[in-house]
């Protein structure tokens, strides 16, 4: 959230100038304009949900809600991000896929490791192929997905 502290002039410039019919509030198509403004692409869906997040009257976001939303957008973007670089080390031919032996092997020992049961829950999310592989970018949007940091629709 450092980089959005960073950016907040830019964000409000963005916000206003979005804001079309200046109530100080962005609607779902202002909100949708604002997004794409700052390079992100969001489908309705998406957007649909960022605002549903803030449970707001009339569906509008205030300037506070709308940085809200975006940081947890980012978040959830760069949490996945990080965990595609993570798994593709397992991945030398970059096809999504990692044999699901050495993922667990090394879910349970390197880094912050998980526990045995744990780094089993995760692999289960998704169907071992014939050849013992996993697709560890699925397994991770649904990882992330059930922990609460993705919502129903993958974010940006």
């Amino acid at each position: 959230s450092s980089g959005i502290n960073a950016e907040y002039g830019v964000l409000k410039e963005v916000f206003e100038m979005c804001d079309k019919d200046g109530d100080e509030k962005l609607a779902e198509k202002e909100m949708g304009r604002a997004l794409r403004f700052l390079g992100l692409n969001p489908t309705e869906p998406q957007i649909r949900e960022m605002i549903i997040e803030h449970n707001t009257p009339k569906g509008k976001l205030t300037f506070e809600q709308f940085v809200s939303s975006l940081e947890n957008a980012i978040g959830s973007w760069s949490m996945f991000e990080d965990l595609m670089v993570a798994f593709s080390v397992f991945d030398p031919c970059d096809t999504g896929h990692a044999n699901r032996a050495e993922l667990k092997e090394n879910l349970t020992m390197l880094g912050e490791p998980l526990a045995e049961e744990e780094a089993e829950d995760w692999l289960s999310l998704v169907e071992t192929n014939s050849r013992g592989d996993v697709n560890y970018q699925l397994m991770v949007k649904e990882v992330l997905r059930r922990e609460g940091f993705l919502g129903g629709a993958d974010k940006m």
